[in-house]
């Protein structure tokens, strides 16, 4: 894309790529930049802004036929383009000098620069050629659409489906062993609230009794989310002013999910950072003052509820007696030619999931109360100190997330944001009854009252997902769901080795893959081995392939081991696939509660060795496996594997600070399909992109991303990508200047 001069109708604006991963927009005006931006993210990326708008509406089977049928229904099920209408509805109603007021007119400029790329393209995406389609022209609407798939994607109410079909086929002494989390200071966290004796509460036996009763009814049968933000102060650096560094976590797809940009106009914009194409701004990034990083707090933000149903009717049972269910008639057009009616239903406290006779499942999350929101980060964008940071994240209601933050006049800190929950009686993570008072919903938790912390004693603030009971403990419930503190406790052992540092420090702690569980676990297991091992002498570090990978599969095969007695053969993958602290509890249960789970209380050792035969068999014939950037498009398998970018495996898990997982969360689930030849789990999911920003006066910026800002689609083109991700190279400006060389 070479440099492009646009007149729009708020200003004249230059659009150009710096390099292959940044996007330069300058402009005489915001509108004019947001124009601007609208403009280079449909020249690099339209194949994605027009699939998440199909996906978000239900309209995938228009042009992928019938294998997206599914897919459709679901979405439809939903009702995104309801809400979509409601949230543009509110902000284009708002006085025009108001936060929704300026929101409306930067999505309109940036709607505007879409379809002016759509009228200059003179060749669609190759993708677009592939299935013989032309986009439709955007609409205001399709932003606020967007915003509501992205909001939705970044949730977890399939989890409360498995946590309540596991839950009801374990002891409270099982349950509690298997699903409590690790805390950052060492405590255990209860999957589910008890009381002071350790015992559930009679309201959440309740809760369980009536989820389980309500999966009979329905016939029913993880998503998980990881993220660093790392905020130095200047105590602790070269300069004597603050770093942040960021790296959010996601599955790895091609395109990828983040198109580096850099905003500037004349009226004072002026940013860079990580933008999502389809809605204008900026994500993650920094301005002239200050930066910033945003990680998921895996939030119990979303319910699933059943209830009695009577659809002839239209109503369905719920505290206050049948209430009436709205009626939306769906029609999907098949690339086929042929038509899928059917009819989706809601109501003011949830949209119908799935039914079975006279019982259904609804899902209930925030938006549905509260459609309307900051989804453009206009006023993050312009903060410059840690009270304007607060007050631009008040106003943001989608997915709740933890904002790491720092800026030029020393402040670091961490900021909660998003619309949580307030539960007459917190349950924990269950399926609920639609009729009983105690489930229901009590409005939201005041911002006020969100965690955040801010300037701590120790000179850092640190967030990986884990609890932390400075942050949360004494505060509202937010989640029933943390990762291990690994990541954490890591981040803060480097930081803690170096007296002072630097963006070089920084960076070298954001590539870090040494695995501190596995220091922990191995000095617990090896001496129950009777035979010498190569993990001997092996310290955590991931890149050690061989032992890395002797070590995840013996893990693996403890924890089947060990639950086997309890857990079916479904059940046991899916708790080691989608539970962030499973390794964490095969070593409590190993160590103290083997009798509760069938075995002998001297069986450890035996479990141990046998666990480590067979995970040495395994791998005895293993081959490395790969990290997969895998394309929407699937069919046929020779085009797929020409989509497909791919890289050997070179080491991290999800416990490193340089996260890589294998295809176990919702997202990258969908990505990989069905039939996929690949034999071995390929790693698809990790860091989606890295940010360092260095507060002092030199204002330096580094980042990487491993998937092009131009979305070309075949592996090749991924591959020059690919290799600077590899070597951990980063692109480097300062925010007057930028500079091509490598860091």
């Amino acid at each position: 894309m070479k440099t492009t001069q646009l007149n729009s109708p708020w200003g004249d604006v230059r659009v150009m790529l710096e390099n292959p991963q940044q996007l330069t927009v300058q402009g005489s005006s915001d509108k004019a930049v947001f124009f601007g931006q609208g403009y280079g993210a449909a020249r690099l990326r339209l194949w994605q802004l027009d699939l998440s708008r199909r996906v978000a509406t239900g309209t995938l089977s228009e042009i992928m036929g019938n294998g997206a049928l599914r897919t459709d229904i679901f979405q439809r099920r939903l009702g995104l383009a309801s809400l979509a209408q409601q949230a543009e509805s509110i902000d284009a109603g708002a006085e025009p000098s108001s936060w929704q007021g300026q929101q409306y007119q930067h999505i309109q400029a940036y709607v505007a620069g879409i379809n002016q790329a759509l009228v200059d393209m003179k060749l669609l995406p190759v993708e677009c050629l592939l299935l013989r389609y032309r986009p439709a022209s955007f609409q205001v609407r399709d932003a606020y659409l967007l915003a509501q798939l992205k909001y939705f994607i970044n949730s977890a109410w399939q989890y409360e489906l498995f946590h309540t079909r596991l839950s009801g086929r374990l002891t409270p002494q099982q349950h509690k062993q298997l699903l409590t989390t690790v805390g950052q200071e060492g405590n255990p966290i209860p999957p589910l609230p008890l009381n002071e004796a350790g015992e559930r509460l009679a309201e959440v036996e309740e809760a369980l009794r009536d989820g389980l009763l309500g999966m009979q009814h329905l016939g029913l049968a993880s998503p998980d989310t990881g993220s660093n933000v790392i905020a130095i102060s200047g105590q602790r650096t070269v300069s004597g002013k603050p770093i942040l560094a960021a790296d959010p976590h996601m599955g790895h797809v091609n395109p990828g999910y983040n198109l580096m940009c850099k905003l500037e106009s004349d009226e004072g914009l002026y940013v860079i950072g990580s933008h999502f194409p389809g809605v204008p701004g900026i994500i993650v990034g920094r301005n002239h003052h200050a930066a910033w990083g945003m990680v998921g707090i895996m939030a119990d933000n979303q319910d699933l509820f059943w209830g009695k149903i009577n659809l002839a009717e239209e109503k369905v049972e719920t505290t206050e007696g049948w209430v009436p269910l709205k009626r939306e008639k769906q029609t999907i057009q098949c690339k086929s030619g042929k038509t899928h009616e059917f009819t989706a239903y809601g109501f003011s406290q949830g949209r119908l999931l799935s039914e079975k006779g006279d019982y259904g499942l609804f899902l209930r999350w925030p938006s549905l109360d509260h459609p309307d929101g900051d989804i453009s980060f206009y006023s993050l964008a312009k903060c410059h100190n840690w009270q304007t940071f607060r007050a631009s994240l008040a106003h943001v209601h989608n997915s709740p997330m933890m904002v790491g933050y720092a800026d030029i006049h020393g402040d670091i800190g961490l900021q909660t944001m998003g619309f949580i929950p307030k539960r007459k009686t917190e349950i924990g993570s269950l399926i609920l009854n639609l009729t009983n008072p105690d489930h229901q919903w009590q409005g939201y938790v005041p911002y006020e009252d969100l965690p955040f912390q801010y300037n701590p004693p120790e000179g850092y603030a640190v967030y990986a997902n884990q609890y932390s009971e400075a942050l949360f403990s004494g505060k509202c419930a937010l989640s029933n769901r943390w990762h291990p503190p690994s990541r954490a406790l890591r981040v803060s052992e480097l930081i803690e080795q170096t007296h002072q540092h630097d963006l070089n420090t920084l960076q070298a702690i954001q590539d870090d893959k040494v695995d501190v569980f596995a220091r922990t676990a191995l000095a617990i297991l090896l001496p129950y081995l009777s035979v010498s091992t190569p993990l001997s002498d092996w310290n955590g570090d991931t890149r050690k392939i061989e032992q890395a990978q002797l070590f995840e599969r013996w893990m693996q095969h403890l924890a089947d081991k060990l639950l086997r007695k309890v857990l079916k053969r479904g059940s046991r993958a899916l708790y080691s696939d989608f539970w962030p602290g499973c390794r964490w509890n095969m070593l409590t249960i190993l160590h103290h509660h083997l009798t509760d789970w069938g075995h002998e209380k001297n069986a450890a050792s035996q479990l141990v060795q046998d666990a480590y035969n067979s995970a040495l068999a395994a791998t005895q014939h293993a081959t490395v496996p790969e990290v997969e950037f895998q394309h929407t498009i699937k069919h046929p398998a020779w085009l797929r594997k020409l989509l497909t970018g791919r890289y050997p495996y070179q080491g991290g898990n999800r416990e490193t600070v340089h996260a890589t997982r294998q295809h176990t969360d919702f997202l990258t689930q969908s990505q990989i399909g069905s039939d996929s030849p690949v034999k071995s789990k390929p790693y698809t999911f990790g860091p989606g992109f890295k940010l360092l920003c260095d507060l002092s006066d030199r204002g330096e910026v580094r980042y990487m991303m491993n998937t092009p800002a131009k979305g070309g689609p075949f592996f090749w083109l991924l591959t020059p990508t690919l290799w600077r991700w590899q070597q951990g190279l980063r692109w480097s400006m300062s925010m007057s200047d930028m500079k091509k060389n490598d860091k």
